[in-house]
């Protein structure tokens, strides 16, 4: 898969993850790039952008919503120990009325890690990925690949802020956060603020807090917004 780098036009691609911000005015940030990433039961149209883009799944939730659907009943029993009931209600009619209007909804293979690592050691990056990619670090790793101009938001660069999915449990969120799931969001982290600080990806967007004005959050990663993102917010 080796590319890095292409000679075709470069999409201005945004990786998006389901945290949720009430405060401070996304959708025209979000709906302004080229490609647009969500991920598993993303749901646009709540402050995190207009446009549906690509809808990328792990594997469980592939089988379960597109190759082979499970009833509105068994959702709840697939995921209800993880997601709170009434959003995976909502969500499973939301994703059988619209599940067209996303321009492509897709499986990502979870056992890329080995192929992302080579990437990180080709790039010189000190961190490697012990445990299994996300579905979003994946997605931003293929892109990476295509040699795509990646911008990311939704993720967090503080290790004192907790990586939440939208409609997902407080217990649940506090045991991903630590360590206790097939993923490592301390080793994502650091991953994703080491590419940002080398110009390989642009997370300066993580760095938002969730008010009303403009408030960019300082970490212990260092990372400094980029002039690109910066102009992006002031015109929006």
């Amino acid at each position: 898969m080796k590319c890095y780098n292409n000679n075709m036009k470069k999409e201005k691609v945004l990786i998006l993850g389901n945290k949720q911000y009430y405060n401070f005015k996304l959708d025209d940030i979000v709906d302004s790039f080229d490609k647009i990433y969500r991920f598993n039961m993303a749901w646009p149209g709540k402050n995190n952008g207009t446009k549906f883009g690509n809808l990328a799944m792990c594997s469980h939730m592939y089988l379960n919503m597109v190759e082979n659907p499970v009833s509105k009943d068994n959702i709840f029993k697939i995921y209800g120990d993880e997601m709170e009931k009434t959003f995976l209600y909502d969500w499973y009619d939301f994703f059988q009325e619209n599940n067209k209007s996303f321009d492509d909804i897709f499986f990502e293979n979870p056992n890329n890690g080995p192929l992302w690592n080579k990437m990180l050691e080709d790039f010189g990056c000190p961190y490697r990925f012990a445990s299994i990619p996300s579905t979003g670090c994946s997605v931003m790793f293929r892109n990476l690949a295509m040699g795509n101009e990646i911008y990311v938001l939704g993720f967090t660069l503080h290790g004192d802020e907790i990586r939440k999915t939208y409609g997902e449990k407080e217990e649940v969120s506090m045991a991903k956060n630590q360590g206790q799931t097939v993923h490592s969001f301390s080793t994502e982290r650091s991953i994703l603020a080491w590419l940002h600080n080398n110009e390989k990806v642009d997370a300066s967007l993580c760095m938002l807090k969730d008010t009303t004005v403009l408030n960019l959050q300082s970490n212990e990663y260092n990372t400094e917004p980029s002039e690109f993102i910066l102009n992006l917010i002031n015109k929006e």
